[in-house]
């Protein structure tokens, strides 16, 4: 009897570790881009950066998302996760923002080395709802997006 009482702990504990894991790894899907406090002012021009993208997609303005894209960016696009330049993209961005559902951004988690930053964030567009990453560059007094993956 004790034996199966041991066993019976250690499965609750592994189930309510698991558990909590799952709430930590969750944490800011549904928290909206919006209300996110940045950390520093690096992290604010980041923000904005993102909002603008977020704004752009969702009233269907290419030329929005186009100024913050770097020139020598890499973006990618689509199930196959194909990879396209700027050039490329911007030929082909209103038809795609004609097609495609509007989108909402989460919490995000940024780090910025230098002129570089790396930014998480999980959104949902449609039936899609997953975690981005943003590669993002300094330059100019300005963030760009570089490139981004899902």
């Amino acid at each position: 009897m004790r034996q199966d009482l041991n066993g019976m702990n250690f499965i609750l504990r592994h189930l309510v570790c698991a558990l909590m894991m799952a709430l930590v790894i969750s944490c800011g899907r549904n928290e909206p881009l919006s209300q996110y406090v940045p950390k520093s002012p690096q992290e604010a021009s980041l923000k904005s950066v993102l909002l603008v993208f977020e704004n752009g997609v969702n009233t269907r303005d290419a030329g929005k998302i186009e100024n913050i894209i770097h020139a020598d960016a890499s973006l990618m696009i689509g199930r196959e996760r194909t990879i396209l330049s700027k050039a490329v993209y911007s030929k082909i961005l209103p038809k795609r923002l004609a097609e495609n559902p509007p989108m909402t951004m989460g919490k995000p988690k940024m780090k910025v080395s230098g002129d570089q930053a790396e930014v998480k964030i999980y959104v949902t567009r449609g039936s899609y709802n997953g975690l981005m990453v943003f590669n993002m560059i300094w330059e100019d007094s300005k963030w760009y997006i570089k490139s981004w993956k899902y």
